[in-house]
């Protein structure tokens, strides 16, 4: 039964990395690039404000922040891919424990760079 399972678990992560998390992925970008555009557009705010704003939106998100300057912040945040955990499993558990073994030791983590 088990491998029953299993053998629908892989086809289910494809689906899901190939179609859901590539555009959730545009989608997740989007709401940075907007937020940045409204704050940078924005005149009744000064630098340092628009700064606090932009760290303000990548602690409310769980990024840690990396680099705060006056002028731009950094901030980083790995992303666990439900897809390629689906993957793993559907490759006899094996696959997901190399994802994991990816995942915590050389997954490069996604960056978000705000500049005024």
């Amino acid at each position: 039964m088990t491998t029953l399972i299993m053998l629908f678990l892989f086809p289910i992560g494809l689906y899901t990395y190939f179609v859901i998390e590539k555009r959730t992925k545009k989608e997740y970008q989007a709401i940075f690039d907007n937020f940045q555009s409204e704050t940078s557009d924005n005149a009744n705010y000064t630098d340092t404000q628009k700064i606090e704003r932009f760290e303000q939106m990548l602690l409310q998100n769980d990024y840690e922040i990396k680099e705060l300057t006056q002028t731009s912040v950094v901030g980083e945040k790995k992303v666990l891919s439900l897809a390629f955990i689906f993957m793993g499993l559907g490759l006899y558990i094996v696959g997901l424990f190399f994802y994991l073994a990816y995942f915590f030791w050389f997954q490069k983590p996604h960056r978000v760079e705000f500049k005024v």
